[in-house]
């Protein structure tokens, strides 16, 4: 993950009022708030013991950013680049999203370095009056899967009939004590 410089909403206005989405920009516009959520955390967890002062924190994950974005749609042609972002970009199968992630760029994000992502849900237009109409897209930072690991948790360590191995039953030593005084007592009797 890299973090790279902000560009300045100020100087490149234009640059904020859109995003780019697998290299396809996206339709209409973003309105101001447009963009919710998408912060980087971490997974400490916090232990602190009773009457003591500070903490123990543990790294336990590092959760991916997600957030919602957005667009105003308002022009005949809006609508004709909504329909076609659609079809180029949200609606990629999620087993090749999940792949590969679709790459994003914003302004906004250099600041926490998302760079790719999955599209949790998109909205169909919602009309907000005066002819605007605004879609939603939920999108969740993909993240590269774990490497699989080569270790394997042994299920059981008992021998299972069949195994070629022959099994032994389990003595009770109490029994073969028992069992010992038994025959020395037979013995006993049966002699003249």
């Amino acid at each position: 993950m890299s973090f790279g410089g902000t560009l300045s909403p100020i100087k490149y206005a234009n640059a904020w009022m859109r995003f780019d989405l697998n290299g396809v920009t996206s339709p209409g516009t973003i309105p101001r708030g447009g963009i919710r959520g998408f912060e980087r955390e971490t997974g400490w967890d916090e232990k602190a013991g009773k009457g003591t002062k500070g903490a123990t924190l543990t790294l336990k994950s590092a959760p991916p950013c997600r957030g919602t974005i957005t667009l105003q749609l308002f022009t005949t042609q809006d609508f004709a680049d909504w329909d076609k972002f659609v079809e180029t970009v949200l609606g990629i199968a999620a087993d090749k999203q999940s792949a590969e992630g679709l790459s994003i760029w914003h302004p906004a994000f250099e600041a926490v370095g998302l760079t790719s992502v999955v599209v949790k849900s998109f909205s169909p237009p919602d009309h907000q009056g005066r002819g605007m109409y605004h879609v939603m897209i939920q999108l969740i930072e993909w993240q590269q899967p774990p490497a699989v690991s080569v270790v394997s948790t042994v299920a059981s360590t008992a021998i299972q009939p069949g195994d070629g191995l022959t099994i032994l039953p389990q003595v009770d030593p109490r029994i073969s004590a028992l069992e010992a005084q038994i025959g020395l007592l037979t013995q006993a009797a049966s002699a003249p």
